[in-house]
């Protein structure tokens, strides 16, 4: 054949790989689930005294491993079914925020100034409602739910919450953009937590 060079080609033999080609397996972790387990089964052996305080000591890291890992599971999974409710309700109220603002700087009456004062702080009071709401809690929503007196004093209570633990925030000198609260239920108090 005079242009392929069909006849030039070489076939590898089908057997062979090249290492470029090989996957490398990586070696498969073992859940926390699974290494709790085997540690609670080598625990029951009679092992010396202190091969045995070691795996105590480590089946106890293993469990606080887990529970972090479920607390922050759990934070996810909130997180995910509310942040678009509490991103629409940001926005709401930043919205109503810049246009009392604005109205502010157009106004010159006392009395409207008085208002406009008063309803900015109930709004800067929802923005911080927003934004520091617990993460362990399902959201209850500023704008739904008005008439029920049920949701009205969770709601007050929770203001109450954040706020409260703001004020430890800053007083503790804490950076708030990283600073989430957790509401413990054996004493219906939060605790602040940092990210970073």
């Amino acid at each position: 054949m005079a242009h392929g060079g069909y006849g030039k080609r070489r076939v590898k033999p089908a057997g062979r790989r090249s290492k470029a080609l090989a996957v490398e397996k990586k070696p498969k972790s073992v859940s926390l689930k699974n290494q709790i387990r085997s540690t609670e089964r080598m625990l029951r052996k009679n092992l010396p005294p202190e091969v045995r305080e070691a795996q105590e000591k480590k089946l106890d890291d293993l469990r606080k491993q887990q529970e972090i890992q479920s607390r922050l599971a759990v934070e996810r999974k909130i997180f995910l079914r509310d942040r678009k409710i509490k991103f629409f309700e940001r926005r709401k109220i930043e919205r109503r925020i810049r246009r009392l603002e604005k109205l502010q700087r157009a106004s010159s009456g006392q009395a409207q100034d008085a208002e406009n004062a008063e309803q900015l702080s109930k709004l800067k009071e929802d923005l911080e409602y927003v934004r520091f709401f617990p993460k362990t809690e399902k959201y209850v929503s500023l704008f739904t739910g008005n008439d029920d007196s049920d949701i009205i004093d969770r709601r007050n209570r929770l203001r109450e919450q954040i706020k409260a633990n703001l004020n430890a925030a800053v007083a503790s000198g804490k950076d708030l953009e990283g600073t989430f609260f957790v509401l413990l239920p054996h004493c219906m108090t939060f605790q602040a937590f940092n990210y970073f």
